[in-house]
């Protein structure tokens, strides 16, 4: 992978499994592991040179060594507290921390490793493996917030009165907004509009994914290897990753959490990605559409679509 314009990262998976968690070759698969799109790792991927302070290579973020700075679990308005308490003070010498959006969490964490859910070799300490907090609201529910487990990696809204642990950030990254108006306020707006049509399938103006025009099957659900199989019988396409599905996400909407201009995306329950669970290698990362939740679903199960996207070259961006 040597793309280094792809809006979205790889998923740190290299190998392939089958639907009851056997490893096999990658070879003719359509897995993430054959393909590996997205922007590559860095080698090595943490740079720790400072002692109190981790700089995640892939993104240019900044977050403390110390997975438990803050000590102990707390709900949403206390870790925006605690935050901007951090800052008074300048902690590890900053006054810049808050706390990460759910894109920039997720982006922390490897969809393919699992207790922690995080890239082999990462030098955080005392990292406690369940729920962290986000910055993000829920459109879902006011009164939910976005969180991380990171055990092993799904991402769902929770009720802001929940306690969990806080890990702040500082820095921006390359990593798009998460809605239209944060891209605006950041000076990155998305594009408008933002999907086009091209041929027989839509272009996402904004990563360059090219997707097919509509969910599959039009009636029912399909277990994970079938919607690998309708894929290899369509000459060009194939499943995508799980970054590639959550690049689709406007955490400003919710049912579906998918911008204007996908309307057979409406009444989706969840979205078959190509990324096997670290966790489990017999589930697999599903996008829930409703809320845009990051979570997984045994492969066996007949119980999710597909949302077919072009066959890219190894590092392309579509």
């Amino acid at each position: 992978m040597d793309d280094k314009g792809v809006c979205y990262p790889w998923s740190g998976q290299e190998a392939c499994f089958d639907a009851w968690g056997q490893a096999i070759s990658c070879a003719r698969t359509g897995q993430d592991g054959q393909y590996r799109t997205g922007r590559p790792w860095p080698q090595p991927r943490f740079d720790a040179s400072e002692p109190l302070l981790v700089r995640d290579r892939l993104t240019g973020l900044v977050w403390p060594r110390d997975a438990s700075a803050s000590g102990w679990p707390m709900d949403w308005n206390e870790a925006l507290a605690w935050v901007a308490a951090r800052n008074r003070e300048g902690y590890l010498g900053h006054k810049d921390w808050r706390l990460p959006g759910r894109r920039e969490f997720l982006a922390l964490t490897s969809p393919a490793h699992a207790r922690p859910a995080l890239p082999p070799g990462h030098p955080f300490r005392g990292l406690f493996q369940h729920w962290h907090w986000t910055a993000t609201p829920s459109a879902s529910a006011p009164d939910h917030g976005w969180r991380v487990h990171l055990e092993g990696g799904r991402m769902f809204p929770g009720p802001r009165d929940a306690a969990h642990m806080v890990l702040p950030v500082r820095g921006m990254s390359w990593l798009p907004p998460e809605t239209a108006e944060l891209a605006a306020l950041r000076g990155r707006p998305w594009p408008e509009p933002r999907f086009a049509a091209v041929r027989d399938a839509v272009r996402d103006l904004l990563t360059g994914l090219v997707w097919f025009p509509r969910v599959l099957p039009e009636q029912g659900e399909v277990s994970w290897q079938e919607a690998l199989d309708t894929a290899a019988l369509m000459d060009g396409w194939r499943v995508p990753t799980i970054w590639e599905l959550e690049s689709l996400v406007d955490v400003s909407r919710a049912w579906p959490a998918v911008p204007h201009g996908l309307p057979w995306m409406q009444g989706v329950d969840g979205l078959w990605s190509s990324t096997t669970s670290g966790y489990d290698p017999a589930w697999a990362w599903v996008l829930y559409c409703g809320k845009g939740a990051v979570g997984v679903g045994h492969k066996p199960g007949k119980h999710f679509k597909t949302l077919l996207t072009r066959v890219i070259s190894t590092g392309g961006s579509g």
